[in-house]
């Protein structure tokens, strides 16, 4: 899983798999079994991310003054569904976890088929041409289980049998683990590209910048209007924000500079990995406050 990695991304995944152990601490085997037997939140949750958020990204791709092949990385980066970052953005403000963590698993299975499909139609839209595009089935679907489930399994495993140190570690988790990320993404922006830094320009941030802005924060508000018309628990509908909000920037780098090898078409993911995490924390505390008065439930 790690081949190829330079020792930042090593050190994230390392992270990401701890967050996720710490996560699964907060969980028990009920908690999943209601997604499955009230399906409507899941549902809804990955009809957004699969059709309204690539829509979104190909409208402002369109409108955007962003050379060809950048706007064809907005619109990968749009087909990257989130992982353990998002995770833990739901498990601090108490949302959905259980429905968090069974979207990123679902979705591991599906991007492996809308991935190629709409990365080719953004292709040929933009740029006139199409080409075999397979994202490496066994690795990808074993990034998943080895970041995110396994560890999220073994955290429930530790509560059904010691919950007594479940709940003594839950509370000192929630600091340490947003510290630890926060720390190794602030090392990835500012390091040098040779060890795995981003190696992107202020003026290319600048440029981009805005229409990434425009692409987070029309998921996230469309992700959580529609949850919320369709008459979901509040947990649940800020949980779906969050998760359609941010985007999994490791996947989307791997297909635009790996399978594609166009340098360009990463620049979207390198930008929107800077801010994605913070914009979603504002959001999320922005909605709580603003519907401050309805009950936080799960479904």
């Amino acid at each position: 899983m790690f081949l190829g990695y330079n020792y930042v991304d090593i050190a994230i995944n390392v992270v990401l798999m701890l967050i996720m152990l710490g996560i699964g601490l907060s969980l028990t085997v009920k908690d999943f079994k209601n997604i499955f037997l009230h399906p409507k939140s899941l549902a809804t949750a990955l009809s957004v991310q699969l059709f309204i958020v690539p829509l979104i990204a190909f409208g402002i791709a369109y409108i955007s003054d962003l050379p060809d092949e950048v706007k064809v990385g907005i619109v990968i980066i749009s087909l990257c569904a989130s992982g353990a970052s998002s995770n833990l953005i739901t498990h601090l403000f108490k949302g959905n976890v259980a429905l968090a963590i069974s979207m990123t698993t679902i979705n591991s299975f599906i991007t492996l088929i809308s991935i190629p499909l709409y990365a080719n139609l953004a292709l040929n839209v933009f740029l006139g041409f199409e080409t075999k595009i397979q994202l490496p089935v066994f690795e990808t679907i074993l990034q998943i289980f080895v970041i995110t489930i396994i560890p999220a399994s073994i955290g429930v495993f530790i509560r059904r049998k010691k919950e007594n140190i479940a709940l003594k570690l839950e509370r000192p988790l929630k600091i340490i683990l947003p510290a630890m990320l926060g720390f190794i993404f602030t090392v990835k922006i500012f390091v040098g590209e040779a060890s795995g830094g981003t190696g992107i320009t202020l003026s290319e941030t600048l440029h981009l910048l805005p229409y990434l802005l425009l692409l987070n924060f029309l998921a996230m508000a469309l992700g959580f209007f529609v949850a919320r018309k369709t008459g979901l628990p509040f947990a649940d509908q800020f949980t779906i924000s969050i998760e359609v909000g941010l985007h999994n920037t490791a996947l989307a780098l791997l297909i635009s500079g790996t399978i594609l090898n166009i340098s360009a078409m990463e620049k979207p993911a390198i930008v929107y990995a800077m801010f994605s995490f913070f914009t979603a924390i504002i959001f999320v505390l922005v909605i709580k406050k603003v519907f401050k008065n309805t009950k936080i439930r799960k479904s």
